[in-house]
């Protein structure tokens, strides 16, 4: 009774302390005003040039996640030129985080100034200071010219493969007594882990995405370009909308790009041509589920001989019982006779170290396990210790490049 009652007391002190594993505290730590729907900042984008067809724009910071066009009402903001007040009215822009103020007739050139108010709502300690109510005071320039008319962009596009490994319990090769199991992280969109108490592990798979990365040069004066929103279309669809030149996509499958421009002030577009990616046959070898050979990885972090081992009926962990030396059809991490991982019968280190052929000696030396289930009070008191290694989905990445067009 006295032992029952020594674990429940540790477990509920453990719970109590809300342990998390490492690198999960700062992963499920969101900032401070992360659930307050609010505007942290407001300020003007275009105000040292604007054309006298113009439209004056308002980048700002958001806390929430709702539509620019819900805070339209919230908004107050005066412009006057010499004293006098010009009116218009604010918008949105079609762009996250952005407004725009829109005169009703075109501006003439001179110094303009803008003061104003955007309300947000109120919010109960210790949220209130995420939420106070800005201030709108400025001044901006319009200059005696009307916007440049649009011409279709130059585009430029840097082409790459990125391999991400995959870590589940199926994708992993291990050593030095690694044994992995699954495990469930809620931290808001939850999440699902694999980790190990000891030892080393690699994936021997993982996900293959072609990413684009793109360069807009509208080849306008400086006035005009800060009014354009530059829109990246993927096979016909509209992805994202800044006012930025540099823009980006990835896929797991070849896309075709092009850039929309569009004068926020008077509507006109323009659309750059089109560009195709990924669809040469060496790179889609190497999109979606991929293999990739961890024996380097092996060679450098093992002493005795890799294993794979089959999942548990539960799914959250190996078998212990059923594991088998690592042999993969084609290794290229190394010399496949010599080393851990080669499923061969030396340890590749010329010393009399554990074998790697045969289940027998897999399990005594390989795994260094038994046939008992690790118990999950240990691995609870190793957690609340800070002792347990548990590992993330590895995000080392493998970039193949190619030359841009």
């Amino acid at each position: 009774m006295a032992l029952n009652s020594s674990v429940q007391a540790m477990t509920l002190a453990l719970a109590g302390a809300a342990v998390l594993l490492p690198g999960e505290a700062e992963a499920c730590s969101p900032a401070e005003c992360a659930y307050v729907d609010a505007w942290q900042s407001l300020q003007p984008i275009n105000a040292q040039a604007i054309p006298i067809d113009g439209v004056l724009l308002l980048r700002g910071a958001q806390s929430g996640d709702s539509p620019e066009e819900e805070w339209l009402d919230k908004i107050e903001l005066t412009v006057t030129l010499d004293g006098q007040p010009i009116a218009g009215a604010v918008e949105a822009a079609g762009i996250r985080d952005v407004l725009l103020w829109r005169p009703a007739a075109p501006l003439e050139p001179g110094e303009y100034q803008a003061v104003g108010s955007l309300d947000n709502p109120a919010y109960d300690f210790p949220f209130d200071y995420c939420s106070v109510d800005l201030t709108l005071d400025f001044g901006f320039t319009v200059v005696a010219e009307p916007s440049a008319p649009l011409v279709p962009p130059l585009v430029e596009s840097s082409t790459m493969v990125i391999v991400r490994e995959t870590e589940t319990l199926t994708s992993l090769v291990c050593c030095e007594g690694a044994v992995p199991y699954s495990y469930s992280f809620d931290c808001g969109g939850g999440g699902e882990y694999v980790g190990w108490e000891d030892g080393f592990c690699a994936a021997h798979q993982g996900f293959g995405s072609l990413r684009v990365e793109v360069t807009v040069d509208t080849k306008l004066p400086p006035a005009t370009s800060a009014m354009v929103k530059r829109e990246l279309i993927i096979d016909g669809e509209s992805q994202s909308a800044e006012l930025l030149d540099a823009m980006a996509f990835g896929d797991s499958k070849p896309f075709c790009t092009t850039v929309l421009l569009t004068n926020l002030a008077t509507g006109e577009t323009a659309t750059s041509e089109q560009t195709c990616h990924g669809s040469e046959p060496e790179i889609m070898a190497q999109l979606g589920d991929v293999a990739i050979d961890p024996g380097d990885e092996l060679l450098e972090n093992c002493s005795e001989p890799a294993y794979t081992c089959e999942v548990a009926a539960s799914g959250d962990r190996w078998d212990l019982n059923k594991c088998a030396p690592w042999a993969p059809d084609e290794p290229t991490g190394g010399d496949p006779t010599e080393g851990p991982g080669s499923g061969g019968d030396d340890t590749g280190d010329g010393t009399d170290g554990p074998a790697s052929g045969g289940q027998d000696g897999l399990v005594e030396h390989g795994c260094a396990c038994d046939s008992r289930a690790p118990s999950p009070f240990g691995a609870l008191l190793l957690l609340g210790l800070g002792l347990l290694r548990p590992r993330r989905r590895r995000s080392r990445w493998r970039y193949v490049p190619k030359d841009s067009s």
